[in-house]
């Protein structure tokens, strides 16, 4: 695994535990490890989660560490994901480098929550696969039942393979999952040239009590909340 994608996937599983430790304003569960961001609350009294919550915890952990960042960030290529004329579009985040005071782009990072629509997800996913660097897949769920990440992986797969046409040379993106409610994380890295689609997004899983009970792992990395 290449360095930077050791260190995004380090930065993952401190993201997990930092949502999961969210204090909300729905309930009194503010903890010693909660971060000064909060969960606000609806007109309903339930609370909100959104993408948005991953990607500030996010880069309040990268100003940790030796990476630059931009949000917002206007891509290479030009798409047409809306209308007939092609124009930029904008990844979520993008992480830099320090080369000899010349800041070099070496990852692009999207953000979804919930359960998008599939042409949602293959708009990102073809940022993510047109851009000439390595990406990062960032998913947050509230809750998970047996069908929800079967569900996520093939709009994932879908997109992929209608997009397969757009892929020039090797391409890697780390795929994060992070579920709130289980506590529960998944990370796996895909080489869209050398891993077989089909096989890489399979995953087996039941849910038991609230916990998720893993049945085939399939090379995805579990993380799990530990309040250390």
């Amino acid at each position: 695994m290449d360095e930077i994608f050791k260190d995004v996937f380090e930065i993952n599983r401190r993201l997990f535990n930092n949502i999961w430790n969210l204090a909300d304003t729905t309930q009194n569960n503010v903890k010693g490890l909660s971060p000064k961001l909060v969960i606000p609350r609806k007109r309903d009294n339930s609370n909100r989660v959104s993408e948005q919550e991953a990607r500030f915890l996010f880069t309040s952990l990268l100003n940790t560490t030796n990476y630059f960042y931009s949000v917002e960030t206007p891509t290479e290529k030009t798409y047409k994901q809306s209308g007939q004329k092609p124009i930029s579009a904008a990844s979520d985040l993008s992480l830099y480098i320090n080369d000899n005071n010349i800041l070099k782009k070496v990852l692009n990072i999207e953000f979804k929550a919930h359960n998008p629509s599939k042409d949602q997800i293959k708009k990102d996913i073809e940022k993510l696969i047109k851009e000439d660097i390595p990406g990062c897949w960032n998913h947050l769920f509230k809750n998970i039942d047996s069908g929800t990440i079967p569900a996520l992986f093939q709009k994932i797969k879908e997109s992929i393979n209608e997009l397969r046409n757009e892929i020039d040379g090797s391409k890697e993106i780390l795929f994060s999952i992070c579920v709130i409610d289980k506590k529960i994380g998944f990370q796996r890295l895909l080489d869209i040239r050398e891993n077989d689609i089909n096989d890489f997004f399979k995953i087996d899983y039941s849910i038991k009590n609230e916990n998720v009970l893993i049945n085939i792992r399939n090379e995805w990395m579990i993380h799990r909340y530990t309040d250390i």
